[in-house]
């Protein structure tokens, strides 16, 4: 398997990325608006990524775990932000890593019990209806969501609309320190370890 381990000059960048992402669905989810995650959650971030065996892709397919807990989740086992990133985090690294790190590394990592992160485990993943796969072309247009949020700050970019057809066109500017379109494109190894397949038959573009 290709090194795609992420290089500590990107951790930070991706710790600011997930921490925005993750609290802004959060706060939405619990508080039904938007708000800013505070420097401590920043640094959890920053310091989960930096610590686990997670790549860049993973990372992305995290936050996607978590826009879709947002948009399906059904329950609230789930309390907070740190619980939330945690969770997604540790089952994109299982989904798409070779290197997998036991549920007992996870709470230390995290300051989380390990009975929780069980429980939290089994929550999350039927809160999804075990609908983890994503396919090609979703995971490139997720891609450029994040881009687009990271460079405007708009929340609508976090969400999508499926429609038939896909009009949404690659931004090429990025902010310095993190390539978003480094050798990602195609679906990272491991997509296909997924508890249960779906077959989807719609694109994706952004609300108007």
């Amino acid at each position: 398997m290709q090194d795609l381990t992420i290089s500590k000059r990107t951790t930070q960048v991706l710790g600011v990325l997930s921490s925005n992402v993750v609290f802004n669905l959060w706060s939405l989810k619990k508080f039904g608006n938007f708000g800013s995650p505070d420097l401590h959650f920043k640094k959890f971030c920053a310091r989960m990524i930096a610590k686990s065996p997670i790549t860049e892709p993973a990372v992305f397919l995290s936050l996607k775990y978590v826009q879709r807990y947002i948009k399906k989740g059904n329950n609230i086992n789930i309390a907070n932000e740190y619980q939330l990133f945690t969770i997604a985090l540790m089952l994109a690294n299982k989904w798409h890593n070779d290197e997998v790190y036991s549920k007992k590394i996870w709470s230390e990592l995290s300051n989380i019990p390990q009975a929780d992160i069980d429980a939290l485990e089994i929550s999350f993943l039927k809160s999804l209806n075990f609908k983890m796969h994503i396919t090609k072309e979703k995971y490139a247009f997720w891609l450029n969501c994040l881009k687009k949020f990271n460079l405007t700050g708009k929340h609508e970019y976090l969400f999508a609309k499926k429609v038939k057809k896909t009009t949404d066109t690659q931004q090429n500017s990025t902010k310095p320190s993190f390539n978003y379109d480094a050798k990602i494109i195609q679906p990272p190894v491991g997509f296909e370890r997924n508890i249960v397949v779906f077959n989807y038959s719609k694109e994706y573009k952004l609300f108007e």
